[in-house]
């Protein structure tokens, strides 16, 4: 009997509230909760992990002397932004300026001689050749009528044979000397043949080569920045030797204008990559996200995997497929800083 009257007081007690609870239990059931409307509105990702490395627009820029020289001067500083042309390295160029000046000195001379055979031979010149030719004629008409004369007095005995020899002699060289003045006088009338000005041509043409290669060993004493960039390394210092079979590059640039990253997709996630993903950067030197961006560039090739994470689950051996993040905001992150890639793929609603 009394165990009769507890139950019915733990009833009267407790039954409104258990009533109350389940009420409120079949009022939630019935209502959707506005935590699964949000829900419906939240966008789900599958995310692709990857290893990656920050880069500038451009990947990096080895820059090599083109001549073996020692360095004279060293015109920009590490971290310094550099314009398209700017001087980066001095070499010794004493030796080229030399090569340079005799090279455009022997241009000139090959030019002088053209145009001299162009222009002819002065009008002295040939007036001084008529004379001579004259005065060569006059001696020889003189020297045939004492040859006349000998003959005829030969045959009188009146001179010796010697002496006639001597004067015959006389005329045949006097010929020959009339001979070689009119040659002259002609050779210094008449224009220029056609096959000496070609030679002249071809001699101007080939100092003008030379020259030009003088030109470009001494240009090649300056190392100028082939486009705009900023300087991460330098390898030289005055009086240092340089040349193009140096180990490591002289100087090397990026274009840090904007930043992108590269990362190595594993070959098991390589087909679901596109361009226009939209992906967030995370790295060891900072919490939580450094920075967002999308793909912009897939490379076509498989290729043997080149970055590595070192995070669970990571493959060491296999191909990969490297793809590239341009990233937004101009976050400001050092050159080569190792980070975490996270691209978003196969969106879910």
């Amino acid at each position: 009997m009394r165990q009769i009257q507890i139950a019915i007081l733990v009833a009267v007690i407790f039954g409104p509230v258990l009533l109350m609870v389940e009420n409120r239990r079949i009022v939630v059931l019935n209502r959707e909760p506005a935590t699964a409307k949000l829900a419906n509105h939240v966008q789900r990702y599958d995310t692709i992990r990857a290893a990656g490395i920050i880069e500038g627009r451009t990947e990096l820029v080895e820059i090599l002397a083109r001549i073996t020289e020692q360095i004279s001067r060293v015109a920009v500083s590490k971290g310094q932004w550099v314009r398209q042309g700017d001087v980066l390295i001095e070499l010794d160029s004493e030796r080229y300026v030399h090569e340079r000046n005799l090279a455009n000195a022997m241009l000139q001379l090959e030019l002088a001689k053209k145009q001299r055979l162009e222009n002819g031979f002065r009008p002295s010149e040939i007036e001084t050749a008529r004379h001579e030719h004259d005065a060569i004629i006059a001696r020889l008409d003189a020297a045939t009528k004492n040859y006349q004369r000998g003959v005829k007095l030969s045959k009188n005995k009146a001179i010796s044979n010697r002496e006639l020899e001597n004067l015959q002699a006389e005329v045949a060289s006097l010929k020959a000397t009339a001979s070689a003045a009119k040659g002259r006088l002609e050779t210094l009338e008449l224009p220029a043949r056609s096959d000496d000005l070609l030679a002249a041509s071809a001699s101007v043409r080939a100092a003008e080569a030379r020259l030009q290669i003088a030109q470009i060993s001494l240009d090649r004493c300056t190392v100028r920045a082939p486009s705009d960039g900023r300087v991460m390394i330098i390898n030289g210092e005055p009086g240092e030797l340089t040349g193009p079979d140096r180990s490591v590059p002289l100087v090397v640039m990026s274009d840090t204008s904007s930043l992108r990253t590269v990362a190595d997709i594993d070959e098991f996630d390589a087909l679901r990559i596109s361009v226009g993903q939209s992906c967030d950067i995370y790295s060891d030197a900072a919490e939580g996200i450094i920075a967002s961006g999308k793909t912009i560039e897939i490379e076509p090739l498989m290729d043997r995997k080149k970055l590595f994470g070192q995070f669970a689950g990571e493959r060491n051996d296999t191909n990969s497929r490297r793809v590239w993040i341009e990233l937004q905001n101009d976050p400001d992150l050092p050159i080569g800083l190792p980070v975490d890639v996270y691209i978003k793929v196969n969106s879910q609603n």
